[in-house]
């Protein structure tokens, strides 16, 4: 009797430390979280679908990507989760397609074609200028592109 209690204590407790005894969720990030849904606009329509949204957290550096649809519409993941750390990014976009190792330089020229359907400047964090705020719980992010 009393083995079969401390067997059923044992189990209880190791359930609880690994994360078995309960229904909540719990991300592997170092702090607070929030979920990002959102969609890209770009003049009268969207980019080329495939696209990756990618979002740098400006503290830590973990980066967060979803893919937009064909609606322009997408998901944020942060190490294969939907929870994204609350906090500042700067944003950028990889549209689908790669480049090949034989170029240098990276402009219109050089990448696939469905790169030239979004502005050059979001291509890279450096020369993007669209920076989001991560709050607790969910986010919207209506992220239009400028040509300037």
């Amino acid at each position: 009797m009393y083995a079969s209690r401390f067997v059923y204590l044992l189990l209880l407790a190791g359930a609880t430390v690994f994360g078995l005894g309960g229904c909540g969720h719990k991300s592997n990030l170092p702090g607070e979280t929030g979920v990002v849904r959102g969609r890209v606009v770009y003049g009268s329509g969207t980019i080329p679908e495939g696209s990756s949204i990618v979002m740098l957290h400006v503290k830590t550096g973990i980066p967060a990507t979803g893919l937009t649809d064909s609606a322009g519409k997408f998901a944020m993941e942060m190490r294969n989760g939907p929870d994204i750390l609350v906090g500042d990014y700067v944003v950028n976009i990889k549209p689908p397609g790669d480049i090949g190792d034989e170029v240098l330089m990276i402009s219109p020229a050089t990448v696939p074609a469905e790169w030239n359907k979004v502005p050059q400047k979001y291509w890279n964090v450096k020369t993007s200028d669209e920076t989001f705020v991560v709050d607790p719980g969910d986010n919207f992010y209506e992220f239009t592109l400028t040509d300037k």
